[in-house]
């Protein structure tokens, strides 16, 4: 079997992987409503069942959604006010990851390269990195809504500091552990540090950077879930606070869906733009 054969299989195994996970969850979650829902009148505002949260969840949604997009705003619950609530929202936060996202991969692999390059820079961001590293990130949250206000300038600031150590991090254990001969021999040549790192080096740490970069996105979408958790009015991040605070469940349920998908498909799509770029390693 070649590799880009194998690729293929243990994609499509991934995928299948995942519907199965999915199927079961669904299955688990409706036996336990069944079985609460058979000894406690109030079951459903514990565990709902699955054809509550599709009808009271997900039109409650409704309710979230305050005009724009070609639909009228809407309380009456309607399937297209809470499609457009779903919609609007879920394109607010994903804004936010994308912008946020991208400024901490350029930011972590330029200061990464920096850091192995230079030697006065390694010596006066590494130790700094690696305290904020170790910082409880996500308890952070309310201090950059404080410092920027319930903006989206907050959300994407804390994204940034949440994900671009993690790539710095990977981008110097990357060039560190590149084989000498990589380096060595361009300088034989006369290449510059800059064509170097920016020709050689980063083109070889690629392969090794892909999990740490989707990880960095899967810390994106926790921090900008924290971020809008805490005064903002808009996102995916306000609707999950606004249900937890009224113990909605139904709702919870499906706001935690659709964030769940769409940071599935964020973290498939950097997969995927690695995968990309480092064809010439398969």
């Amino acid at each position: 079997m070649t590799t880009r054969q194998a690729l293929v299989l243990r994609t499509r195994s991934s995928g299948v992987g995942i519907a199965v996970g999915l199927v079961v969850a669904l299955l688990g979650w409706e036996i336990a409503a069944r079985a609460l829902a058979a000894t406690n009148d109030q079951a459903d505002r514990v565990l709902p069942s699955l054809v509550t949260i599709a009808d009271r969840g997900f039109l409650g949604l409704g309710h979230y959604y305050s005009g724009g997009l070609g639909v009228a705003a809407s309380g009456d619950g309607s399937i297209v006010s809470s499609f457009a609530a779903l919609f609007y929202n879920g394109l607010v936060t994903t804004g936010r990851v994308a912008v946020g996202l991208v400024l901490a991969i350029v930011f972590g692999i330029v200061l990464g390269l920096l850091v192995a390059a230079v030697r006065s820079v390694r010596l006066s961001v590494s130790g700094v990195a690696e305290l904020m590293r170790m910082l409880p990130a996500l308890a952070m949250a309310p201090l950059f809504t404080l410092w920027f206000g319930a903006t989206s300038t907050a959300s994407v600031v804390f994204i940034v500091f949440g994900a671009a150590f993690i790539v710095l991090i990977a981008v110097v254990n990357a060039v560190a552990n590149l084989a000498p001969h990589v380096t060595e021999y361009p300088r034989t040549l006369g290449v510059s540090t800059l064509r170097l790192y920016s020709r050689v080096v980063l083109p070889a740490i690629l392969p090794e950077l892909r999990g740490p970069l989707v990880f960095a996105g899967l810390v994106a979408w926790t921090s900008v879930l924290a971020s809008e958790m805490y005064g903002l009015q808009s996102g995916l991040g306000w609707m999950l606070n606004d249900t937890l605070r009224f113990s909605q469940i139904d709702r919870m349920f499906v706001v935690a869906v659709a964030f769940s998908a769409l940071a599935l498909v964020t973290m498939k799509l950097l997969g995927a733009a690695v995968n990309r770029a480092t064809r010439w390693n398969a």
